[in-house]
């Protein structure tokens, strides 16, 4: 190190190296102290320790580490007492044993304490009644603390099996198997099938005493429906009626009625009011316009075969006999009709037809004989008393 403080205190380019001293000045040589070391203008060089300290370092990194530490416990602290200092209002627990789960419920809506519900077989609280309770009532609890309401579910025993869509008597047996005293009820449904099991008293879960009775409740069917009464209105009233009603819809027939207007309902089959089982079809009687058919075309037919035709249809049929001479070929048969064939005619519109007949033979008349009256005289009675 000696040697580069030299080297560079000797550098000829040094600018701050002055003359040379004369000899004999007495002035001492800039360059070298009395001990015999090189010194600079400005002192002689600074000593360096190139040596390794571990220890150092070692205290260097613990002492950081627990500055760091402090300064974290004393955040910390900051934010706890931050909190600590916040205004939190706390509020009373009220007694809630003895109440319904509802009524519990209830009283503590208002405080804004939360809800855990507990539940426990008890044998003589009821079922849903609180019994029990987390802090006990009077505690002071901050707004949003929990309360746990301990619930009663009913005396500890069987449990009722879920036995809905079991046939009835299926059902009775299963129960009667695990120990409880069933007994089948009908009801209506309109959901389940006949014969199966709609639910059970007590509902399947709940827990019963051994021996405990058990209803089942049994499907009859849907509840039967009533026949509306539907006479004399529209049939689009009538029949969007039976429709509510939840009856089926059967035939529907139309009915010429002298001074009805058409599309009046005239009656029903079942009759209104009658009980019928639900789809069950309801035929319906509407009024219509008068019928109309076509009037046969029977002249030329023998009178047997006419009447056949005529009385096949609606129309009135009379007949009316016309003479016509003997060997006439239109004997028996029809000479005419009193409505053209094809045409359109309303039911029972009556219809003549002309028959003929052959005219019976001439009788010979024998004049008559003259004959001689006689006279007889009269007498006369006379009576006596």
């Amino acid at each position: 190190m000696a040697e580069v403080a030299r080297a560079v205190d000797t550098d000829p380019q040094d600018s701050t190296a002055g003359p040379d001293p004369e000899p004999g000045t007495g002035q001492v040589d800039p360059v070298a102290d009395r001990a015999g070391e090189p010194v600079t203008p400005i002192g002689p060089p600074e000593p360096v320790d190139l040596e390794l300290h571990p220890r150092a370092t070692m205290v260097g990194v613990v002492a950081l580490v627990a500055l760091f530490l402090f300064a974290s416990f004393a955040i910390g602290r900051a934010f706890s007492d931050g909190e600590r200092r916040a205004d939190v209002p706390r509020v009373p627990v009220p007694k809630l044993e003895g109440r319904t789960l509802e009524e519990a419920q209830r009283a503590l809506g208002p405080l804004q304490l939360l809800v855990t519900v507990e539940y426990q077989p008890n044998e003589v609280i009821p079922s849903g009644v609180v019994f029990d309770q987390r802090p006990v009532a009077g505690a002071k609890l901050e707004i949003g603390t929990e309360v746990t309401l301990v619930v009663s579910d009913g005396p500890a025993g069987l449990t009722v099996p879920d036995v809905r869509g079991f046939q009835g008597g299926e059902a009775t047996s299963l129960l009667q198997a695990l120990g409880f005293s069933p007994s089948a009820q009908q009801v209506f449904d309109e959901a389940v099938r006949p014969g199966e099991v709609v639910a059970t008293t007590p509902a399947a879960g709940n827990r019963a005493v051994p021996g405990a009775p058990v209803a089942v409740l049994v499907s009859n069917g849907p509840a039967p429906r009533t026949v509306p009464a539907v006479v004399d209105q529209t049939e689009a009233d009538g029949l969007a009626a039976l429709g509510r009603s939840g009856v089926g819809l059967g035939t529907v027939t139309t009915t010429f009625v002298q001074g009805k207007d058409p599309g009046i309902v005239l009656s029903t089959d079942p009759a209104p009011g009658s009980a019928i089982p639900r789809g069950y079809p309801v035929n319906v009687s509407v009024s219509g316009p008068p019928a109309t058919l076509t009037v046969p075309q029977v002249s030329g037919l023998l009178q047997s075969s006419a009447s056949t035709i005529v009385g096949s249809t609606t129309l009135s049929l009379s007949i009316r006999n016309q003479t016509v001479p003997a060997g006439d070929p239109r004997v028996g048969r029809v000479i005419s009709q009193s409505i053209p064939g094809g045409s359109a005619v309303e039911a029972g519109t009556p219809l003549q037809l002309v028959v003929g007949v052959e005219a019976p033979p001439p009788t010979t008349t024998t004049p008559p004989v003259a004959t001689t009256p006689t006279t007889t005289p009269a007498t006369t009675t006379t009576t006596r008393r």
